[in-house]
């Protein structure tokens, strides 16, 4: 077999493997903790890169805590409980409080540098945009 073909092959199950391994952790965690809050996300692709977005309602900026690690994103933040004034007791509760985080596994080369997260009215906006490709000429010699 062609030398590229294994390469490529072997890259290609170290990519698998890294996502099963993600998906396995969200699974897991997500059972494990019982995080009460688990906020609902949205990926998309743009012409730019990806854009993640996060309904995080009643969650503070000051809350939220975002990481990449290698391909994974990872956002954490809390939800805190404030009861109304003047509740003596709830007739109907159905609004989750507490810890939360997400991992995302971000399929695309982006540029970490690059990286935006923009937060208002209750969404988070992560702007994840592409990384360019640098090209440099390579000089051609002569072979003597």
């Amino acid at each position: 077999m062609h030398r590229l073909i294994k390469i490529r092959i072997l890259r290609d199950f170290r990519q698998l493997e890294d996502r099963v391994r993600c998906w396995m952790d969200q699974v897991f965690d997500f059972q494990e903790t019982g995080a009460p809050f688990r906020p609902p996300a949205d990926l998309y692709e743009t012409a730019q890169g990806l854009v993640l977005r996060l309904d995080l309602a009643g969650v503070t900026s000051e809350d939220l805590a975002i990481t990449l690690c290698g391909q994974e994103l990872i956002i954490r933040g809390q939800r805190r409980h404030f009861p109304p004034a003047g509740a003596i007791r709830f007739i109907h509760h159905e609004m989750s409080y507490g810890g939360f985080e997400r991992k995302f596994f971000i399929p695309a080369d982006i540029d970490p540098e690059g990286l935006q997260a923009r937060y208002a009215e209750g969404i988070l906006e992560i702007d994840l945009p592409r990384r360019v490709p640098s090209s440099r000429r390579i000089p051609v010699k002569e072979a003597e």
